[in-house]
């Protein structure tokens, strides 16, 4: 399942990269640079130089360009020749807004030997951002590196070198450079761009790294909690785990319920069917209702009009029969977690969670299960420290991928 549009990766070119104006090289007005060495020019360069600056002086930076072009051949043989004639380049390009020169130049710049360490790491941005911007990958990746080995923080930096990444086909190191790029902004109390995680998600599920896909989808709803994000994430996750019978489909159903996640009519139906067959009918019928109330149920088709009635007429004998199952509970631990499981199903959460606390350890109840019920009645009850503490005692198999999404919607501690 694909979980973005072309349009998503090419989102991230487009806000990140430096677009095709020539960037702004000019030194900042409040610096006050020394006053540098007099340049190291061999006399053939000196008088390239010469020819080069009347002509840029006169306003003629085409012909500047040209007469640059024209001493490619000159042998550059002091120290400063090159990175003299490449800045006049550059200069000449910017005026001009050609963008192939104005790469060439910087190119030749950062190549050249007597580059300082500074310029050199401002230049090696601006061709990282113009190659990739002709999609000339390889050369993109190579200044990106170099930049990102200097400022490892950079985060506008990190994404670009993502998208390279990618189009490279390097998917842990997408993985990387984006996950990177989100926790500086998640450090500074941001989110990162939607696309982010979005694209994290994708390079995960692609390229099968399920260590990965979890945290990124987690990560991905904290910074988005809304209804779409949820069912998408959860949606993804419980396609990875296989066929589950409907005590585990009810466990989802309820994390969708409490994302605020349902938005389709699938998801009704399951969870309203599944809590059905485990002997929940007033989720069954609350789930149902709403639906149709949503309208994403037809409520006056016959099918879901007699699903509608056979909830509701379990849901009378569950209400009638609840005092008698109690009384037989008591001896027996599976009796006592379908009480539990009715009381939290008529939202009588504080019994629920009663009744949940007696199976605590209990070898023949499923821990994981008791456990997880109990936050959501916990949770469900305003105990939100409490949950928090029952979803840390699930320890296994999808319903420690749903305790995982559910701590996500509590509280921060």
């Amino acid at each position: 399942m694909r979980i973005l549009l072309t349009a998503l990766a090419t989102a991230l070119l487009a806000g990140t990269t430096l677009g095709a104006a020539a960037p702004a090289l000019a030194q900042k007005k409040d610096e006050k640079p020394k006053p540098p060495a007099p340049p190291k020019l061999s006399k053939p360069v000196m008088a390239v130089v010469v020819a080069v600056q009347k002509l840029q002086q006169a306003g003629d930076h085409a012909g500047a360009l040209a007469k640059l072009a024209e001493a490619a051949t000159v042998p550059r043989t002091e120290k400063d020749d090159a990175i003299i004639l490449a800045k006049l380049k550059i200069s000449s390009a910017q005026q001009s807004k050609d963008n192939v020169k104005l790469e060439e130049g910087l190119t030749e710049a950062v190549e050249s030997p007597s580059i300082s360490d500074e310029e050199k790491l401002l230049f090696s941005r601006y061709v990282a951002g113009l190659a990739l911007n002709r999609k000339d990958y390889t050369k993109a990746w190579t200044w990106y590196e170099y930049f990102l080995s200097r400022t490892p923080d950079d985060v506008d930096m990190l994404v670009q070198a993502a998208t390279v990444a990618s189009a490279l086909k390097q998917p842990p190191r997408v993985y990387e450079l984006l996950t990177k790029a989100i926790d500086l902004r998640e450090a500074k109390g941001e989110a990162g761009d939607r696309s982010w995680y979005e694209f994290r998600a994708q390079i995960a599920i692609d390229n099968k790294m399920d260590d990965k896909l979890l945290p990124a989808l987690l990560s991905w709803v904290k910074a988005f909690p809304e209804p779409k994000s949820y069912n998408l994430a959860i949606s993804l996750v419980k396609q990875r785990q296989g066929n589950m019978d409907n005590n585990t489909l009810v466990d989802f159903g309820r994390l969708m319920w409490a994302a605020g996640a349902m938005v389709e009519a699938n998801a009704y139906l399951e969870y309203a069917d599944a809590a059905l067959d485990r002997g929940m009918p007033n989720e069954a019928e609350m789930v149902l209702k709403e639906g149709i109330a949503k309208q994403l149920l037809d409520g006056t088709r016959q099918n879901i009009k007699e699903f509608v009635g056979l909830a509701a007429s379990k849901n009378v004998e569950s209400k009638a029969g609840i005092a008698a199952l109690e009384k037989d509970a008591k001896t027996s631990p599976r009796l006592a977690l379908v009480v539990a499981d009715t009381f939290a199903n008529l939202k009588q959460y504080d019994k629920a969670v009663t009744w949940y606390k007696t199976l605590a350890g209990n070898s023949v109840i499923d821990q994981d299960t008791l456990n997880l019920r109990l936050a959501f009645a916990l949770r469900a009850s305003g105990k939100n420290d409490e949950a928090r503490a029952a979803l840390a005692n699930v320890k296994a198999g999808p319903r420690l991928v749903i305790a995982k999404f559910f701590e996500t919607l509590l509280p921060a501690a």
